[in-house]
């Protein structure tokens, strides 16, 4: 009789093993984001331009691929020298590959340095950052 008892724990635990060792479906890795690769169109980046007014137009294009969620770009411009803050209109979020930025309120005879910054929209951890200087060179 002690052998049957031992032989239904036996089997009980078997089957407890066995069952909480199941397989579960794989769970797929999240791919990696290429790292983001920006180059700046007409300006020349970590140099001077010259703007005839107090807005200028630039793009910012996008060389690398596309993260799947777009891009988020952050401008700030600040005197140089001076650190008098110049707010700028945010940057919508985007999926194109050529995004046009304006900056906006330039003084005349004033030199900006503008510092731009690009981020993935599904990994803060994906950006970059550019910079180049911008002065207004109208008399008004």
């Amino acid at each position: 009789m002690p052998l049957k008892s031992y032989l239904f724990t036996a089997l009980a635990l078997f089957a407890l093993i066995f069952s909480a060792c199941k397989k579960k479906g794989a769970i797929e890795p999240k791919p990696e984001e290429e790292g983001l690769k920006v180059t700046l169109e007409n300006v020349t980046e970590g140099q001077y331009t010259a703007s005839p007014g107090s807005s200028y137009t630039f793009q910012v294009k996008i060389n690398s691929v596309m993260p799947a969620e777009g891009v988020n770009i952050k401008v700030d411009a600040i005197t140089d020298p001076g650190g008098i803050v110049f707010p700028q209109n945010p940057v919508a979020p985007s999926k194109d590959s050529t995004i046009n930025v304006t900056l906006v309120g330039l003084e005349p005879v004033r030199t900006v340095k503008v510092t731009i910054t690009i981020t993935s929209a599904g990994n803060e951890n994906n950006k970059i950052t550019k910079t180049f200087w911008i002065t207004n060179k109208s008399d008004e």
